[in-house]
């Protein structure tokens, strides 16, 4: 794939900006999997009662969520000392992302009208 260097250079955004955004995103994630924890947490301790290998996999949960924010602090940290005219186009690599508002808020774009979902609506497959 070829890219023009004078569109990249129209559409390209400080690398400080861009990971700052996708540490927002793991923590948003990280927050996500705690919340989904505490949800299932009694079922899976009632669980234990029978398997107590259950209960490793609860441990497991938060182990998952205290890595997604550890990222998430290391990219915020990152951002911090990473200079400004160190600069890309977060646009192509978006691409590969399959939800429309992740891709929007990596890349800086607004949604248009047509893409903007109501609260409630989520993608199950792209």
């Amino acid at each position: 794939m070829s890219i023009n260097p004078a569109d990249a250079a129209a559409t390209s955004v400080p690398i400080a900006d861009v990971t700052d955004r996708v540490g927002e995103a793991l923590s948003h994630v990280g927050e996500a999997v705690h919340r989904l924890q505490s949800l299932i947490a009694p079922l899976v301790l009632e669980a234990a009662a029978r398997n107590p290998a259950h209960l490793r996999e609860l441990q497991d949960f938060d182990h998952i969520s205290q890595k997604l924010k550890n990222l998430a602090d290391f990219l915020g940290a990152l951002a911090l000392v990473l200079p400004d005219n160190w600069r890309l186009d977060p646009s192509v690599a978006a691409k590969v992302l399959t939800l429309a508002d992740l891709s929007n808020h990596l890349t800086f774009a607004e949604a248009s009208e047509g893409e903007l979902h109501l609260p409630g609506d989520f993608e199950l497959f792209n």
